[in-house]
């Protein structure tokens, strides 16, 4: 069976990650600095030709304003776009020979050459409806106003040309869009100057707009590819062993079967990167049953399907005008390594019965450098990143998200687990964790990670270094207070907390309260270490996830915010101004269950019956503490 587009399975690896990762040891002192990836190269200088046709083309206009000859305005036209043509040309050929697509990156030279032909039609339109070209001083008033706005036209995508070679320069965005204002700005005051002359032309600010809007559309169509869909999902499957910065990825999932993910086109210039989530496996039992999702069903119609066309609920409705999402571009990172997006080896696990070795192949994090190159070759330099994921998904956006840094270098990062807290045990993560090489993926210019590793300090330590690395990326976890069922949080923490025994999954509610303190102090403890980039929802109940909840935008239970109001909040705060919206959160009356939470059938302890409601009940946890669906581990 398929997992659901955010699949409850994954707690799986909430246990597996917590092992997986931290140390509270202060950053490396130098990382190594990203280099120019050859995309955003070509980009620039399609955009570079692009400023120079725009800016020739209304200069070609504005001579034949004055001259009225218009064999030679067109034979100049048809120079500048064969020449516009040619740079597309080499600058595609360049990106190939370094490794890089950029021509799927951008519009055709001849589909973006035939908009800006159509725009400065518009514009020329505009200008001449109140001039008479045969009267000498509405020539020059026509000629003067296409001359101005060529040259704002040429200059404005010429910032954007530069900002793609700079985007390494810590002002780059900043010096772009000062250059780009000030182009415009003395648009309009020259548009509006010559009207005070007695120019019969359109204002300063509507000839700007005009202008704007086709430099808008030239950028748009250079840093998001046009030839993806802005409809619905694509599908793209990875045609054999992928090439990127220096190093092959065969794409791939655990079953050996076909690796597909997904991708459409929004209508900002920002990005969510979102990764599946499906359980995870780890020796030949666990990968025998299996308890994760091994393969990608690409057909919507088909059931248990992982094609997000398929799904529209919570923020994944893209029609819903309150999901803050609904504009963005998306990268969907399907799942079916079993390694928590992450893993990079191939087993043949025969622990259980060595006669019938059952061979896998992990690959997660393969299959998540394929998504990333395809990524970054179609969504150039966006202004924003989202990264974010449930259950599985969570650790694959917890533990990739810092990678992608250096994919987008110039972007504002925000990074939120959903449902991914990390509580494994210390047996997990010494005798199975290992089994995935997780340790090769690690980056080396931060060696503190492998240091968290080896020690076995789990997510709070891995969270406390990355978060120190990235000081301007904000990192969250959410997660229902009893993250429950046999594929959520506290149904692999079962497992674990009885020695592998698969079954204990069964029983999931018995390791509810051991998991909720673990979960709890977790938390507490990552938010007072980095308090300034950090924090934590927990909510009411025992459902895995919420992506794909409609209760994003309805649950207040317990006291909480919406946890739509809370993600805006995030997306409108920064590491030194957080916006009060955007604070840690935890339900009172935790215990209590929403009306789909999962729980066991016929209830069981510590899943109780009080009046007409089912309420946690943990009135002997670890730690001693009282826990009841009133006062939640106080």
């Amino acid at each position: 069976m398929k997992t659901s587009y955010f699949p409850p399975v994954s707690s799986l690896l909430a246990a597996i990650v917590a092992g997986a990762l931290l140390v509270g040891a202060a950053p490396a002192e130098a990382r190594k600095k990203p280099k120019l990836y050859a995309t955003g190269a070509c980009v620039a200088d399609k955009q570079g030709a692009a400023a120079t046709y725009c800016k020739k083309s209304l200069h070609f206009w504005a001579d034949w304003e004055k001259s009225g000859n218009t064999a030679k305005r067109d034979q100049q036209l048809a120079k500048a776009a064969t020449d516009l043509a040619a740079v597309w040309t080499k600058a595609e050929a360049l990106a190939t020979e370094r490794g890089a697509d950029c021509t799927d990156t951008t519009a055709a030279a001849s589909t973006l050459g035939a908009f800006i032909d159509s725009a400065i039609g518009a514009i020329v339109d505009g200008v001449n409806a109140g001039l008479d070209l045969s009267d000498p001083k509405d020539k020059q008033c026509g000629q003067k106003a296409l001359d101005s706005a060529g040259e704002a036209c040429g200059k404005i995508v010429k910032a954007e040309s530069k900002f793609l070679k700079e985007l390494l320069k810590k002002n780059a965005r900043k010096q772009r869009e000062a250059s780009q204002a000030l182009a415009a700005g003395q648009l309009t005051t020259r548009i509006d100057k010559l009207v005070e002359k007695g120019c019969t032309i359109p204002s300063g600010s509507e000839v700007t707009g005009q202008v704007t809007a086709l430099t808008d559309r030239i950028t748009a169509d250079t840093i998001n590819s046009p030839n993806v869909s802005n409809t619905q999902f694509d599908t793209i499957t990875p045609d054999g062993a992928v090439q990127y910065k220096g190093k092959e990825y065969n794409a791939v999932c655990m079953n050996g079967s076909p690796y597909a993910y997904f991708a459409k086109r929004g209508t900002t210039n920002k990005v969510l990167v979102y990764y599946q989530g499906g359980g995870a496996c780890w020796e030949q039992l666990t990968c025998s049953i299996p308890v994760c999702d091994d393969s990608v069903v690409t057909d919507a119609s088909e059931g248990g399907t992982d094609n997000p066309n398929a799904f529209g609920s919570g923020f994944a409705d893209i029609d819903n005008p309150d999901n803050p999402f609904r504009d963005w571009n998306v990268v969907f990172v399907s799942y079916c390594s079993c390694d928590i997006h992450f893993g990079d080896a191939a087993q043949d696990y025969d622990n259980f019965n060595p006669e019938a070795p059952v061979h896998v192949e992990h690959r997660g994090y393969q299959n998540a450098k394929v998504v990333e190159k395809w990524a970054r070759e179609h969504f150039v330099a966006p202004d924003e990143v989202f990264v974010t994921g449930s259950s599985a998904g969570a650790y694959g956006a917890w533990f990739n998200g810092p990678l992608l840094h250096d994919v987008w270098p110039a972007a504002n990062f925000r990074i939120l687990a959903d449902a991914g807290n990390g509580v494994v045990t210390q047996d997990f993560l010494e005798t199975y964790f290992p089994n995935w090489n997780f340790e090769g993926n690690l980056p080396p210019d931060i060696p503190e990670l492998k240091e968290v590793l080896d020690e076995g300090l789990g997510i709070p330590g891995y969270t406390e270094v990355i978060a120190r690395e990235f000081p301007e990326t904000l990192w969250a976890h959410y997660t229902s207070a009893f993250d429950g069922g046999a594929g959520g949080q506290t149904g692999f923490y079962n497992l674990m907390l009885n020695d592998n025994d698969v079954t204990a999954a069964l029983t999931w509610w018995e390791g509810s309260c051991a998991w909720n303190e673990v979960m709890r102090e977790q938390a507490i403890s990552t938010a007072e270490t980095v308090p300034t980039n950090y924090r934590y929802y927990i909510g009411t109940g025992s459902r895995h996830t919420m992506w794909g909840s409609n209760k994003v935008y309805t649950d207040t239970t317990g006291g909480v915010p919406t946890l739509v109001d809370w993600v805006n909040g995030m997306l409108d705060s920064t590491s030194t101004t957080p916006d009060p919206a955007w604070t840690n959160v935890e339900c009172t009356n935790c215990g209590l269950l929403l009306p789909n939470d999962v729980r066991p059938n016929p209830l069981q302890p510590p899943f109780t019956q009080v009046g007409s409601d089912v309420v946690i009940q943990c009135t002997a946890s670890p730690s001693g503490a009282f826990v009841d669906g009133t006062e939640c581990a106080q």
